[in-house]
């Protein structure tokens, strides 16, 4: 039976408003970011990036909550949520996305099955969407007729121009 309440889980670390970090982090629990941060942030428990937190670099860990900035991309093994007023700019790999309202997201998402990203921490080595996923652009690139539509006004742009 559910409640309807979160578990939540215990924030073990935080980078303060006031203090500034660059280099790699590590962390096994629960971690949150209300200051600035640059580099590379592994982390197996939770990862909260506060309403005044900013962080430049690479995230990788279980779950993720941005409500502020991230200028970099992600990888959440199990959840990423982003915030009323967070930013994401970015690539973001997941396998549970909440998206809030009002939220500025500038980037790529890619969604797998959680299987597939626990067994990677390297967001590069997930493998590419697979070509079925999108069946209305195999199908258009099969379309030789597609590519003519393109190619007609090209030819005349060179004969006028005499190119």
């Amino acid at each position: 039976m559910k409640t309807g309440k979160k578990k939540r889980e215990e924030i073990d670390t935080i980078i303060g408003p006031h203090t500034y970090f660059e280099g790699t982090l590590s962390c096994r629990k629960g971690f949150r970011i209300d200051g600035r941060l640059k580099g590379k942030i592994e982390c197996d428990g939770s990862l909260v990036i506060g309403s005044e937190g900013k962080v430049e670099g690479e995230i990788v860990a279980d779950n993720v909550f941005i409500a502020g900035e991230l200028t970099g991309n992600v990888t959440a093994k199990n959840h990423l949520e982003l915030t009323e007023n967070g930013k994401v700019c970015g690539d973001i790999t997941t396998a549970k996305l909440v998206i809030d309202q009002g939220v500025i997201f500038e980037g790529r998402c890619h969604m797998f099955p959680q299987q597939d990203i626990l067994g990677s921490s390297d967001s590069l080595a997930l493998p590419a969407p697979a070509a079925s996923a999108c069946p209305h652009v195999i199908s258009l690139l099969k379309d030789s007729s597609f590519f003519h539509h393109l190619l007609v006004p090209i030819n005349k742009i060179r004969r006028y121009y005499s190119l």
